[in-house]
């Protein structure tokens, strides 16, 4: 697919193809031909922010193009001079995934903030993020509206990422602890947090707490139940391990984002006594069968 044609790729991701394509080129950054597993240039991740900011990202076979790269870097920059983030991702093994587990950052920066709601959301190389950011601000303020009508005076956000659930629900007299097994988006949302804090000491973002690990066993290893839970986890769910506690547990609403109707089916059956009370369809991903779907839980 022809993304120079997309309708869906961004006015502001399309301006810098030829660019991009000419250092690509220009750098003998070889595609790499899966059928043959030959070549070193996995993919491109670019990502724009609302300022028209950009985070690009490498992901290559093998290490000597760290180096490569970085030489040229200079060039890339006068080319495309709203990068902010540049970085290179290790991918050596031949398998059907977007990135590997090794990140070189060649920039200063090595987050790109991303206004949300009128919040800078710091989304760093390897942090997982909406692909649609009006979209996600959409989504965001309907969490944000349903968990300030419920008023719990407890949260989770489960799955929490860069924090965005879990920094739009803080309430002066409410606490929120987020969860998100990725050590980096974590170290991101707690700096978005201590700069909101500082700017509005008194809305109770030093109320708002963040941990790396898993969701699913700190839910199973926390005595206290909150009033309220949001969840927004992978394609595959929340599972039947975290959807048990929940439904075994004293959570009175739970909050679900969902990119995949199928495992919010299966989680729903596992959580009966937790019905649907209200449901919102949001457009994600356009032009495509996909869809975020956000449900609203009442303990009945």
């Amino acid at each position: 697919v022809d993304l120079r044609e997309c309708g869906i790729t961004a006015p502001g991701i399309r301006a810098i193809f030829p660019a991009l394509a000419a250092f690509i080129t220009a750098a003998k950054l070889e595609p790499y031909r899966v059928a043959e597993r030959r070549g070193e240039l996995k993919h491109v991740l670019v990502t724009e922010a609302a300022d028209g900011q950009l985070m690009l990202r490498f992901v290559v076979r093998s290490e000597h193009l760290i180096g490569q790269i970085r030489k040229r870097l200079p060039e890339l920059r006068a080319a495309i001079p709203r990068l902010r983030v540049v970085s290179v991702n290790l991918l050596p093994e031949h398998k059907a995934v977007l990135e590997g587990e090794r990140e070189e950052v060649l920039t200063e920066s090595d987050a790109l903030p991303m206004t949300v709601n009128g919040i800078d959301l710091l989304l760093g190389a390897r942090s997982f993020f909406q692909t649609n950011t009006a979209v996600a601000a959409a989504l965001y303020r309907q969490g944000r509206d349903w968990v300030n009508e419920a008023a719990p005076a407890s949260a989770w956000d489960l799955f929490c990422g860069v924090g965005g659930f879990a920094l739009h629900s803080q309430a002066p007299d409410r606490s929120v602890t987020g969860i998100e097994f990725s050590a980096e988006a974590i170290a991101s949302a707690e700096q978005t947090r201590d700069a909101l804090h500082a700017a509005h000491p008194g809305a109770g973002y030093d109320r708002v707490r963040f941990a790396s690990g898993d969701a699913t066993a700190f839910a199973l290893g926390e005595g206290n139940d909150p009033e309220l839970v949001i969840v927004n986890p992978p394609r595959r769910g929340i599972g039947p391990e975290l959807a048990a506690r929940l439904e075994a547990s004293a959570v009175s609403r739970v909050v679900y984002s969902s990119c995949n109707p199928d495992s919010l089916a299966a989680d729903l059956a596992a959580m009966p006594s937790l019905r649907p009370a209200r449901g919102r369809l949001f457009d994600m991903f356009p032009h495509t069968t996909h869809a975020e779907v956000m449900v609203l839980l009442e303990r009945g």
